[in-house]
């Protein structure tokens, strides 16, 4: 029976460790700088103005941090927040298609949240949806969401997070991307 045990654990310890090296193994191939949003070269602006969302959408876009919401929420805590959005040059031409298209592996969307409409708002979260290689997440047509932190840079959550799932299961006709702020539709 000890044998047994010890044998479990060390099955155990070597699964974790296997799962490690490839959760480092993924991160590394993932960057995000959002100074870099602003290189038209690389980044499409989607919707000229930030575009309002709903205060439910608000709430579950993001990782669960109410702290990096207080001063906002302190001044209307029924405030629903503003996006823009931006699309890699991989993504651009499935964003701006007039008809919905699939997106390429590689394809970036990121959404910058601020708490107000105005010049200058800082924001509060950034989220990010990339196309990844057939069968990551097959049942959201291989994508991978990530939220960083209000510097642009910390990532607080990356995967298959339930939260964002959740959202964008919902829109398999439209390749799970919400393009309700795109001009032309």
């Amino acid at each position: 029976m000890p044998k047994r045990r010890i044998l479990f654990f060390l099955a155990a310890v070597v699964a974790v460790a296997l799962a490690g090296i490839a959760t480092r193994a993924t991160n590394n191939d993932f960057s995000f700088d959002a100074t870099e949003l602003k290189d038209t070269k690389v980044w499409n602006k989607v919707n000229a103005e930030p575009y309002r969302i709903s205060v439910a959408v608000d709430l579950l876009c993001g990782m669960p941090n109410a702290k990096a919401y207080e001063p906002y929420r302190k001044e209307n805590p029924h405030a629903a927040s503003f996006i823009t959005v931006y699309v890699n040059n991989t993504g651009r031409d499935a964003m701006f298609a007039k008809e919905v298209q699939t997106f390429p592996q590689g394809s970036m969307i990121v959404k910058e949240k601020i708490g107000t409409r105005f010049e200058g708002s800082k924001p509060l979260v950034y989220t990010i949806m990339r196309k990844r290689e057939p069968g990551f997440n097959p049942d959201l047509g291989d994508w991978e969401f990530a939220v960083v932190g209000p510097n642009g840079k910390d990532i607080q959550g990356r995967g298959k997070l339930a939260n964002c799932q959740s959202c964008h299961k919902p829109k398999r006709d439209s390749d799970f991307v919400f393009r309700s702020y795109v001009k032309s539709n």
